[in-house]
């Protein structure tokens, strides 16, 4: 007999031994999962048990960190937006180049190798757009939004370099963003050289681009990268930008088809990369999602070309709503079933046949 020892103790087995040298971690659990040992159910559970509990105090101090600095920030630029009228220059700009003074020293002090480092260099960061906004306000000079934010993504360049910080590049990409953003809209477009679904297209493919340089950085040893939220921003952001212009053109919102066409080959790119080279359920699972809502537009538009939708007419209103709400109710049902056939897929070591 085996005291101590129950028979359910002995089916459920520990991840990690008691000694700690034969510990699993999660790119073994990983392994497991695509070869089919673990089932799904028990997957998320499996994970659990490979984090040991220093893993859940650091991701709660980083969670808590990012959320300090992040109302420190909104707390300044709400100071300023309440109090803009009763302070004089001298202390508008004292305050903020003080903040930004402070925050790169003590980011050398703590280290900007360490997250509390990295954190104020990223509030230096948007400090420095604080000021470039002080700077036209005082002094008027008329510089159009695009340049402020163009000067601002030059400026910080050296600290998102030094810092090394996946969330720091990610300050910078959207600075970045809203500059290429306004000079489209305040040039490109009034001049008839970009139309909107144009500049949505580029811009979507361009995060597509920073998307495939993250991975290739990450394949390279940038281990700093190497987090799945990067990866999942830059996916999501890459298929809303596009989505837009793909489903205007589908309910002839737009003439222009090249949203369309760009939406399709993100999504198309996606999902070859994402099933065959870097399996990422996550990531499929936003794609179909984001093609399941365009499926639904495709359903409308034909439904109002097949039958007509009179507003007027109560019939006609009723039977296109009813036939949409049908339609919807199979496309979800059809995503459902997609996504429970990629996550089988996957599970069976598909992926690597």
């Amino acid at each position: 007999m085996h005291s101590g020892t129950s028979s359910v103790d002995e089916d459920k087995p520990s991840l990690v031994d008691e000694d700690q040298s034969n510990a699993i971690g999660l790119g073994e659990v990983s392994t497991l999962r695509r070869a089919g040992l673990i089932p799904v159910g028990q997957y998320l559970d499996a994970v659990y048990r490979c984090r040991e509990p220093v893993y859940w105090t650091r991701w709660a101090l980083r969670a808590l960190l990012a959320l300090g600095v992040g109302h420190l920030l909104a707390g300044i630029v709400f100071f300023f937006a309440y109090n803009w009228d009763d302070l004089s220059s001298f202390a508008k700009f004292g305050i903020l180049e003080a903040g930004i003074l402070i925050s790169v020293v003590l980011a050398l002090i703590v280290n900007i190798d360490r997250v509390g480092g990295q954190a104020l260099l990223i509030a230096a960061s948007v400090l420095v757009g604080t000021v470039l906004a002080v700077i036209g306000q005082v002094y008027q000079t008329g510089a159009d939004a695009y340049e402020l934010f163009t000067v601002w993504a030059l400026l910080i360049i050296p600290w998102a370099l030094a810092s090394r910080s996946a969330a720091h590049w990610t300050v910078w990409l959207v600075v970045v963003y809203a500059a290429l953003n306004l000079y489209a809209y305040q040039v490109l477009i009034p001049l008839e050289i970009l139309s909107t679904v144009q500049l949505n297209s580029l811009l979507g493919v361009t995060a597509a681009a920073v998307l495939i340089a993250r991975e290739g950085a990450v394949l390279k040893g940038f281990a700093w990268l190497d987090f799945r939220w990067t990866r999942l921003v830059l996916a999501i952001a890459g298929l809303a930008i596009v989505f837009q212009p793909a489903v205007a053109y589908v309910l002839d919102w737009d003439a222009e088809i090249v949203g369309a066409l760009t939406f399709v080959a993100i999504v198309a790119s996606i999902g070859f990369v994402y099933v065959r080279a870097l399996p990422d359920f996550a990531v499929l699972a936003i794609t179909t999602g984001f093609v399941a809502l365009f499926l639904m537009a495709v359903g409308w538009r034909v439904l109002e070309e097949a039958i007509g939708l009179e507003w007027n007419d109560t019939f006609s209103m009723l039977s296109v709503f009813g036939l949409f709400t049908l339609w919807c109710a199979a496309m979800t049902a059809a995503t459902v079933k997609t996504l429970g056939a990629l996550r089988q897929y996957m599970g069976s070591g598909g992926v690597d046949a």
